[in-house]
C-alpha cells in the first residue's frame, strides 16, 4: 500500500493499493458514510434534446459517499450517492477500487485504522527466494522491491556424485544462515528443495522453521519469478499476520483463565478504560461497529486498539465469546 497524502485536518487519505491484500485492508476501512474519491469509468448520456441518442464511456472523476461495500477478492466494489462529479452527475454509482489506482477516503479516522494502512505500507518484512535444482540455486530478496542477490552453481548430470551434491547443498545452506530474513521461500522443480529442507530440519532447526517449500518450474531466476507468481509470498505475509492475532488471542484467555489481567463483556471492558487500567483493547471485526465508541475511548486514555479478524480459528473464537476485551497494565 503507497500512501500518497495524508491531511488528517479535513480527514481525507489518500492511497495506492498493490495488490489484492491491500483491497482488502481498505475493505475493512471503508464503511457506510465514508466518503471515497478518485477517477472512474462510468457511462454518460449523451442527449439531443430530451432524447437519448447514444451513451459512452467516460473516465470521470466523482466522490460518493458509501452505502454498500463488496469485496470479492480481486475487486473492491464501493456504490453509493455520487456527492461531487466532473460531469454534475449526482446518481448512484458502484466506485471500483482497483489495484495500482489512487483513491482519496474521507472519514473520522481511528487510530487503529491508520495503523492498518501504515501497517500494509510496510507489509513486505524481507523475504529470501530461493529457487533451486540439482545445479543451481538463485536467490533473490523481496522487500518493497525484488533485489537478485547471487547463484551458486551444483555439478550437472550423472557426474554428480553424493560427495559433490552435499557439498553444493552446504553451499546453500550456509548462504540461508547468512542471510537476515522474515522467511525464506525454498522452491524448485526436483528434488533439490526437500534434500535442502531435510538437511535444514536436522542440522539447522531454528531456521527450518522459518522456510516454506514450494514447487515451480524451473530454478534460477525464473524459478524465483513464477514464486512471485503463485502468490506464496502473499500468503506467508497473510499468515504471519494471522499468527500474531493468534499469539494475541490465546495471551487474552490466558489472562482471562487467571482472572487477573484481563477484562472482557462491554461493561467490564468500558470500567477499565474509565479506569485507565487498559492497555490494550481488542475487538472483532465483526464488532468494530458496535464498539466504536469503545475504541475511541480506549484511544482517549492511552490504551491501543488491535482488530482481530474472524476469519481465522482464533478469532472465530474470540468472536464467539463477545468479541470485546482488553488487556490490563494491572488487575482491577
Amino acid at each position: 500500500m503507497k500512501i500518497t497524502e495524508k491531511d488528517l485536518k479535513h480527514g481525507v487519505i489518500t492511497v495506492i493499493p498493490e495488490n489484492q491484500d491491500d483491497l482488502w485492508v481498505l475493505e475493512k476501512i471503508i464503511n457506510p458514510g465514508t466518503s471515497v474519491s478518485g477517477y472512474t469509468v462510468r457511462s454518460i448520456k449523451i442527449l439531443q434534446g430530451d432524447r437519448e441518442v447514444r451513451s459512452e464511456k467516460r473516465r470521470i472523476f466523482v466522490k460518493l459517499r458509501a452505502e454498500k461495500i463488496d469485496f470479492s477478492g480481486d475487486q473492491l466494489r464501493v456504490g453509493g450517492i455520487i456527492i461531487e462529479s466532473s460531469e454534475g452527475d449526482r446518481s448512484h454509482h458502484a466506485f471500483e477500487i482497483e489495484v495500482n489506482r489512487p483513491v482519496s477516503i474521507e472519514k473520522e479516522w481511528k487510530g487503529y485504522e491508520i495503523e492498518k494502512l501504515e501497517k500494509a505500507k510496510t507489509r513486505h518484512p524481507p523475504i529470501l527466494i530461493a529457487a533451486i535444482d540439482d545445479a543451481e540455486a538463485g536467490f533473490a530478496f523481496l522487500t518493497e522491491r525484488l533485489e537478485m542477490l547471487t547463484t551458486i552453481y551444483g555439478s550437472t548430470g550423472k557426474s554428480m556424485g553424493e560427495h559433490d551434491s552435499s557439498a553444493y547443498y552446504a553451499d546453500i545452506i550456509s548462504y540461508i544462515k547468512s542471510k537476515q530474513f522474515h522467511a525464506c521461500v525454498l522452491a524448485g522443480p526436483g528434488f533439490a528443495k526437500e534434500n535442502v529442507m531435510n538437511i535444514l530440519k536436522t542440522k539447522e532447526p531454528e531456521v527450518a522453521k522459518k522456510v516454506h517449500t514450494d514447487s515451480v518450474s524451473y530454478a534460477g531466476e525464473a524459478g524465483i519469478q513464477e514464486v512471485l507468481r503463485r502468490g506464496i509470498v502473499e500468503k506467508i505475509i497473510r499468515d504471519s499476520s494471522v499468527s500474531e492475532q493468534t499469539k494475541l488471542v490465546e495471551d487474552f484467555f490466558a489472562e482471562v483463565s487467571k482472572g487477573t489481567k484481563a477484562a472482557y463483556g462491554p461493561a467490564k471492558t468500558k470500567a477499565a478504560i474509565e479506569a485507565g487500567a487498559a492497555e490494550m483493547l481488542l475487538v472483532s471485526d465483526e464488532k468494530a461497529q458496535d464498539y466504536e465508541d469503545l475504541m475511541k475511548l480506549a484511544e482517549r486514555y492511552g490504551g491501543r486498539v488491535k482488530i482481530i479478524d474472524s476469519h481465522h480459528d482464533a478469532g472465530k473464537r474470540f468472536l464467539s465469546f463477545g468479541g470485546v476485551g482488553a488487556f490490563l497494565r494491572y488487575g482491577i
